[in-house]
């Protein structure tokens, strides 16, 4: 599981099915779902952000549904964790990734262990604080300070 300020695919990921092709009623979910021949993308559609949580189907131990007040959640279990995602349709989800982790063969891909460049690092966080502008959690003197000490940092 990592987590990524930007939903990019990895080289030869393709996206197999996602909620943007479902249609849903009631309450918007919080997690848009996209489902690649390598990887379960969860997308947190909340205040314009782009943070997107993401597992290899082999770390997916358990994929079902639970129920919390009121609201159905995706249960996502690994070896360490387990996560809820409030997604649109979770009992198809849950179907969905274990029938594509069963299809999928074991990927040995290696988890981003390079460090991103200090440029993208920047950029990541420049596009943080701009969306935190835009929902008026910082004002103009913050942000201009946070971006100040941004370029004063040396990564």
């Amino acid at each position: 599981m990592f987590w990524t300020l930007s939903y990019e695919l990895l080289p030869g990921e393709e996206i197999i099915d996602d909620t943007t092709q479902k249609s849903h009623a009631g309450l918007k979910p919080a997690y848009s779902v996209f489902l690649t021949n390598k990887r379960a993308l969860f997308r947190f559609d909340g205040l314009g952000s782009s943070l997107t949580q993401s597992f290899f189907y082999h770390e997916i131990q358990e994929a079902a549904t639970s129920k919390r007040l009121f609201f159905t959640y995706l249960d996502i279990k690994t070896e360490k964790k387990t996560f809820l995602f409030h997604v649109a349709d979770a009992p198809y989800w849950a179907k969905k990734i274990l029938e594509i982790k069963n299809q999928t063969p074991f990927s040995d891909e290696s988890r981003l262990h390079a460090k991103p460049s200090p440029e993208s690092r920047k950029r990541e966080l420049m596009d943080m604080l701009i969306i935190l502008r835009k929902h008026s959690l910082l004002n103009d003197s913050e942000l201009a300070e946070k971006v100040q000490l941004l370029d004063s940092m040396k990564m």
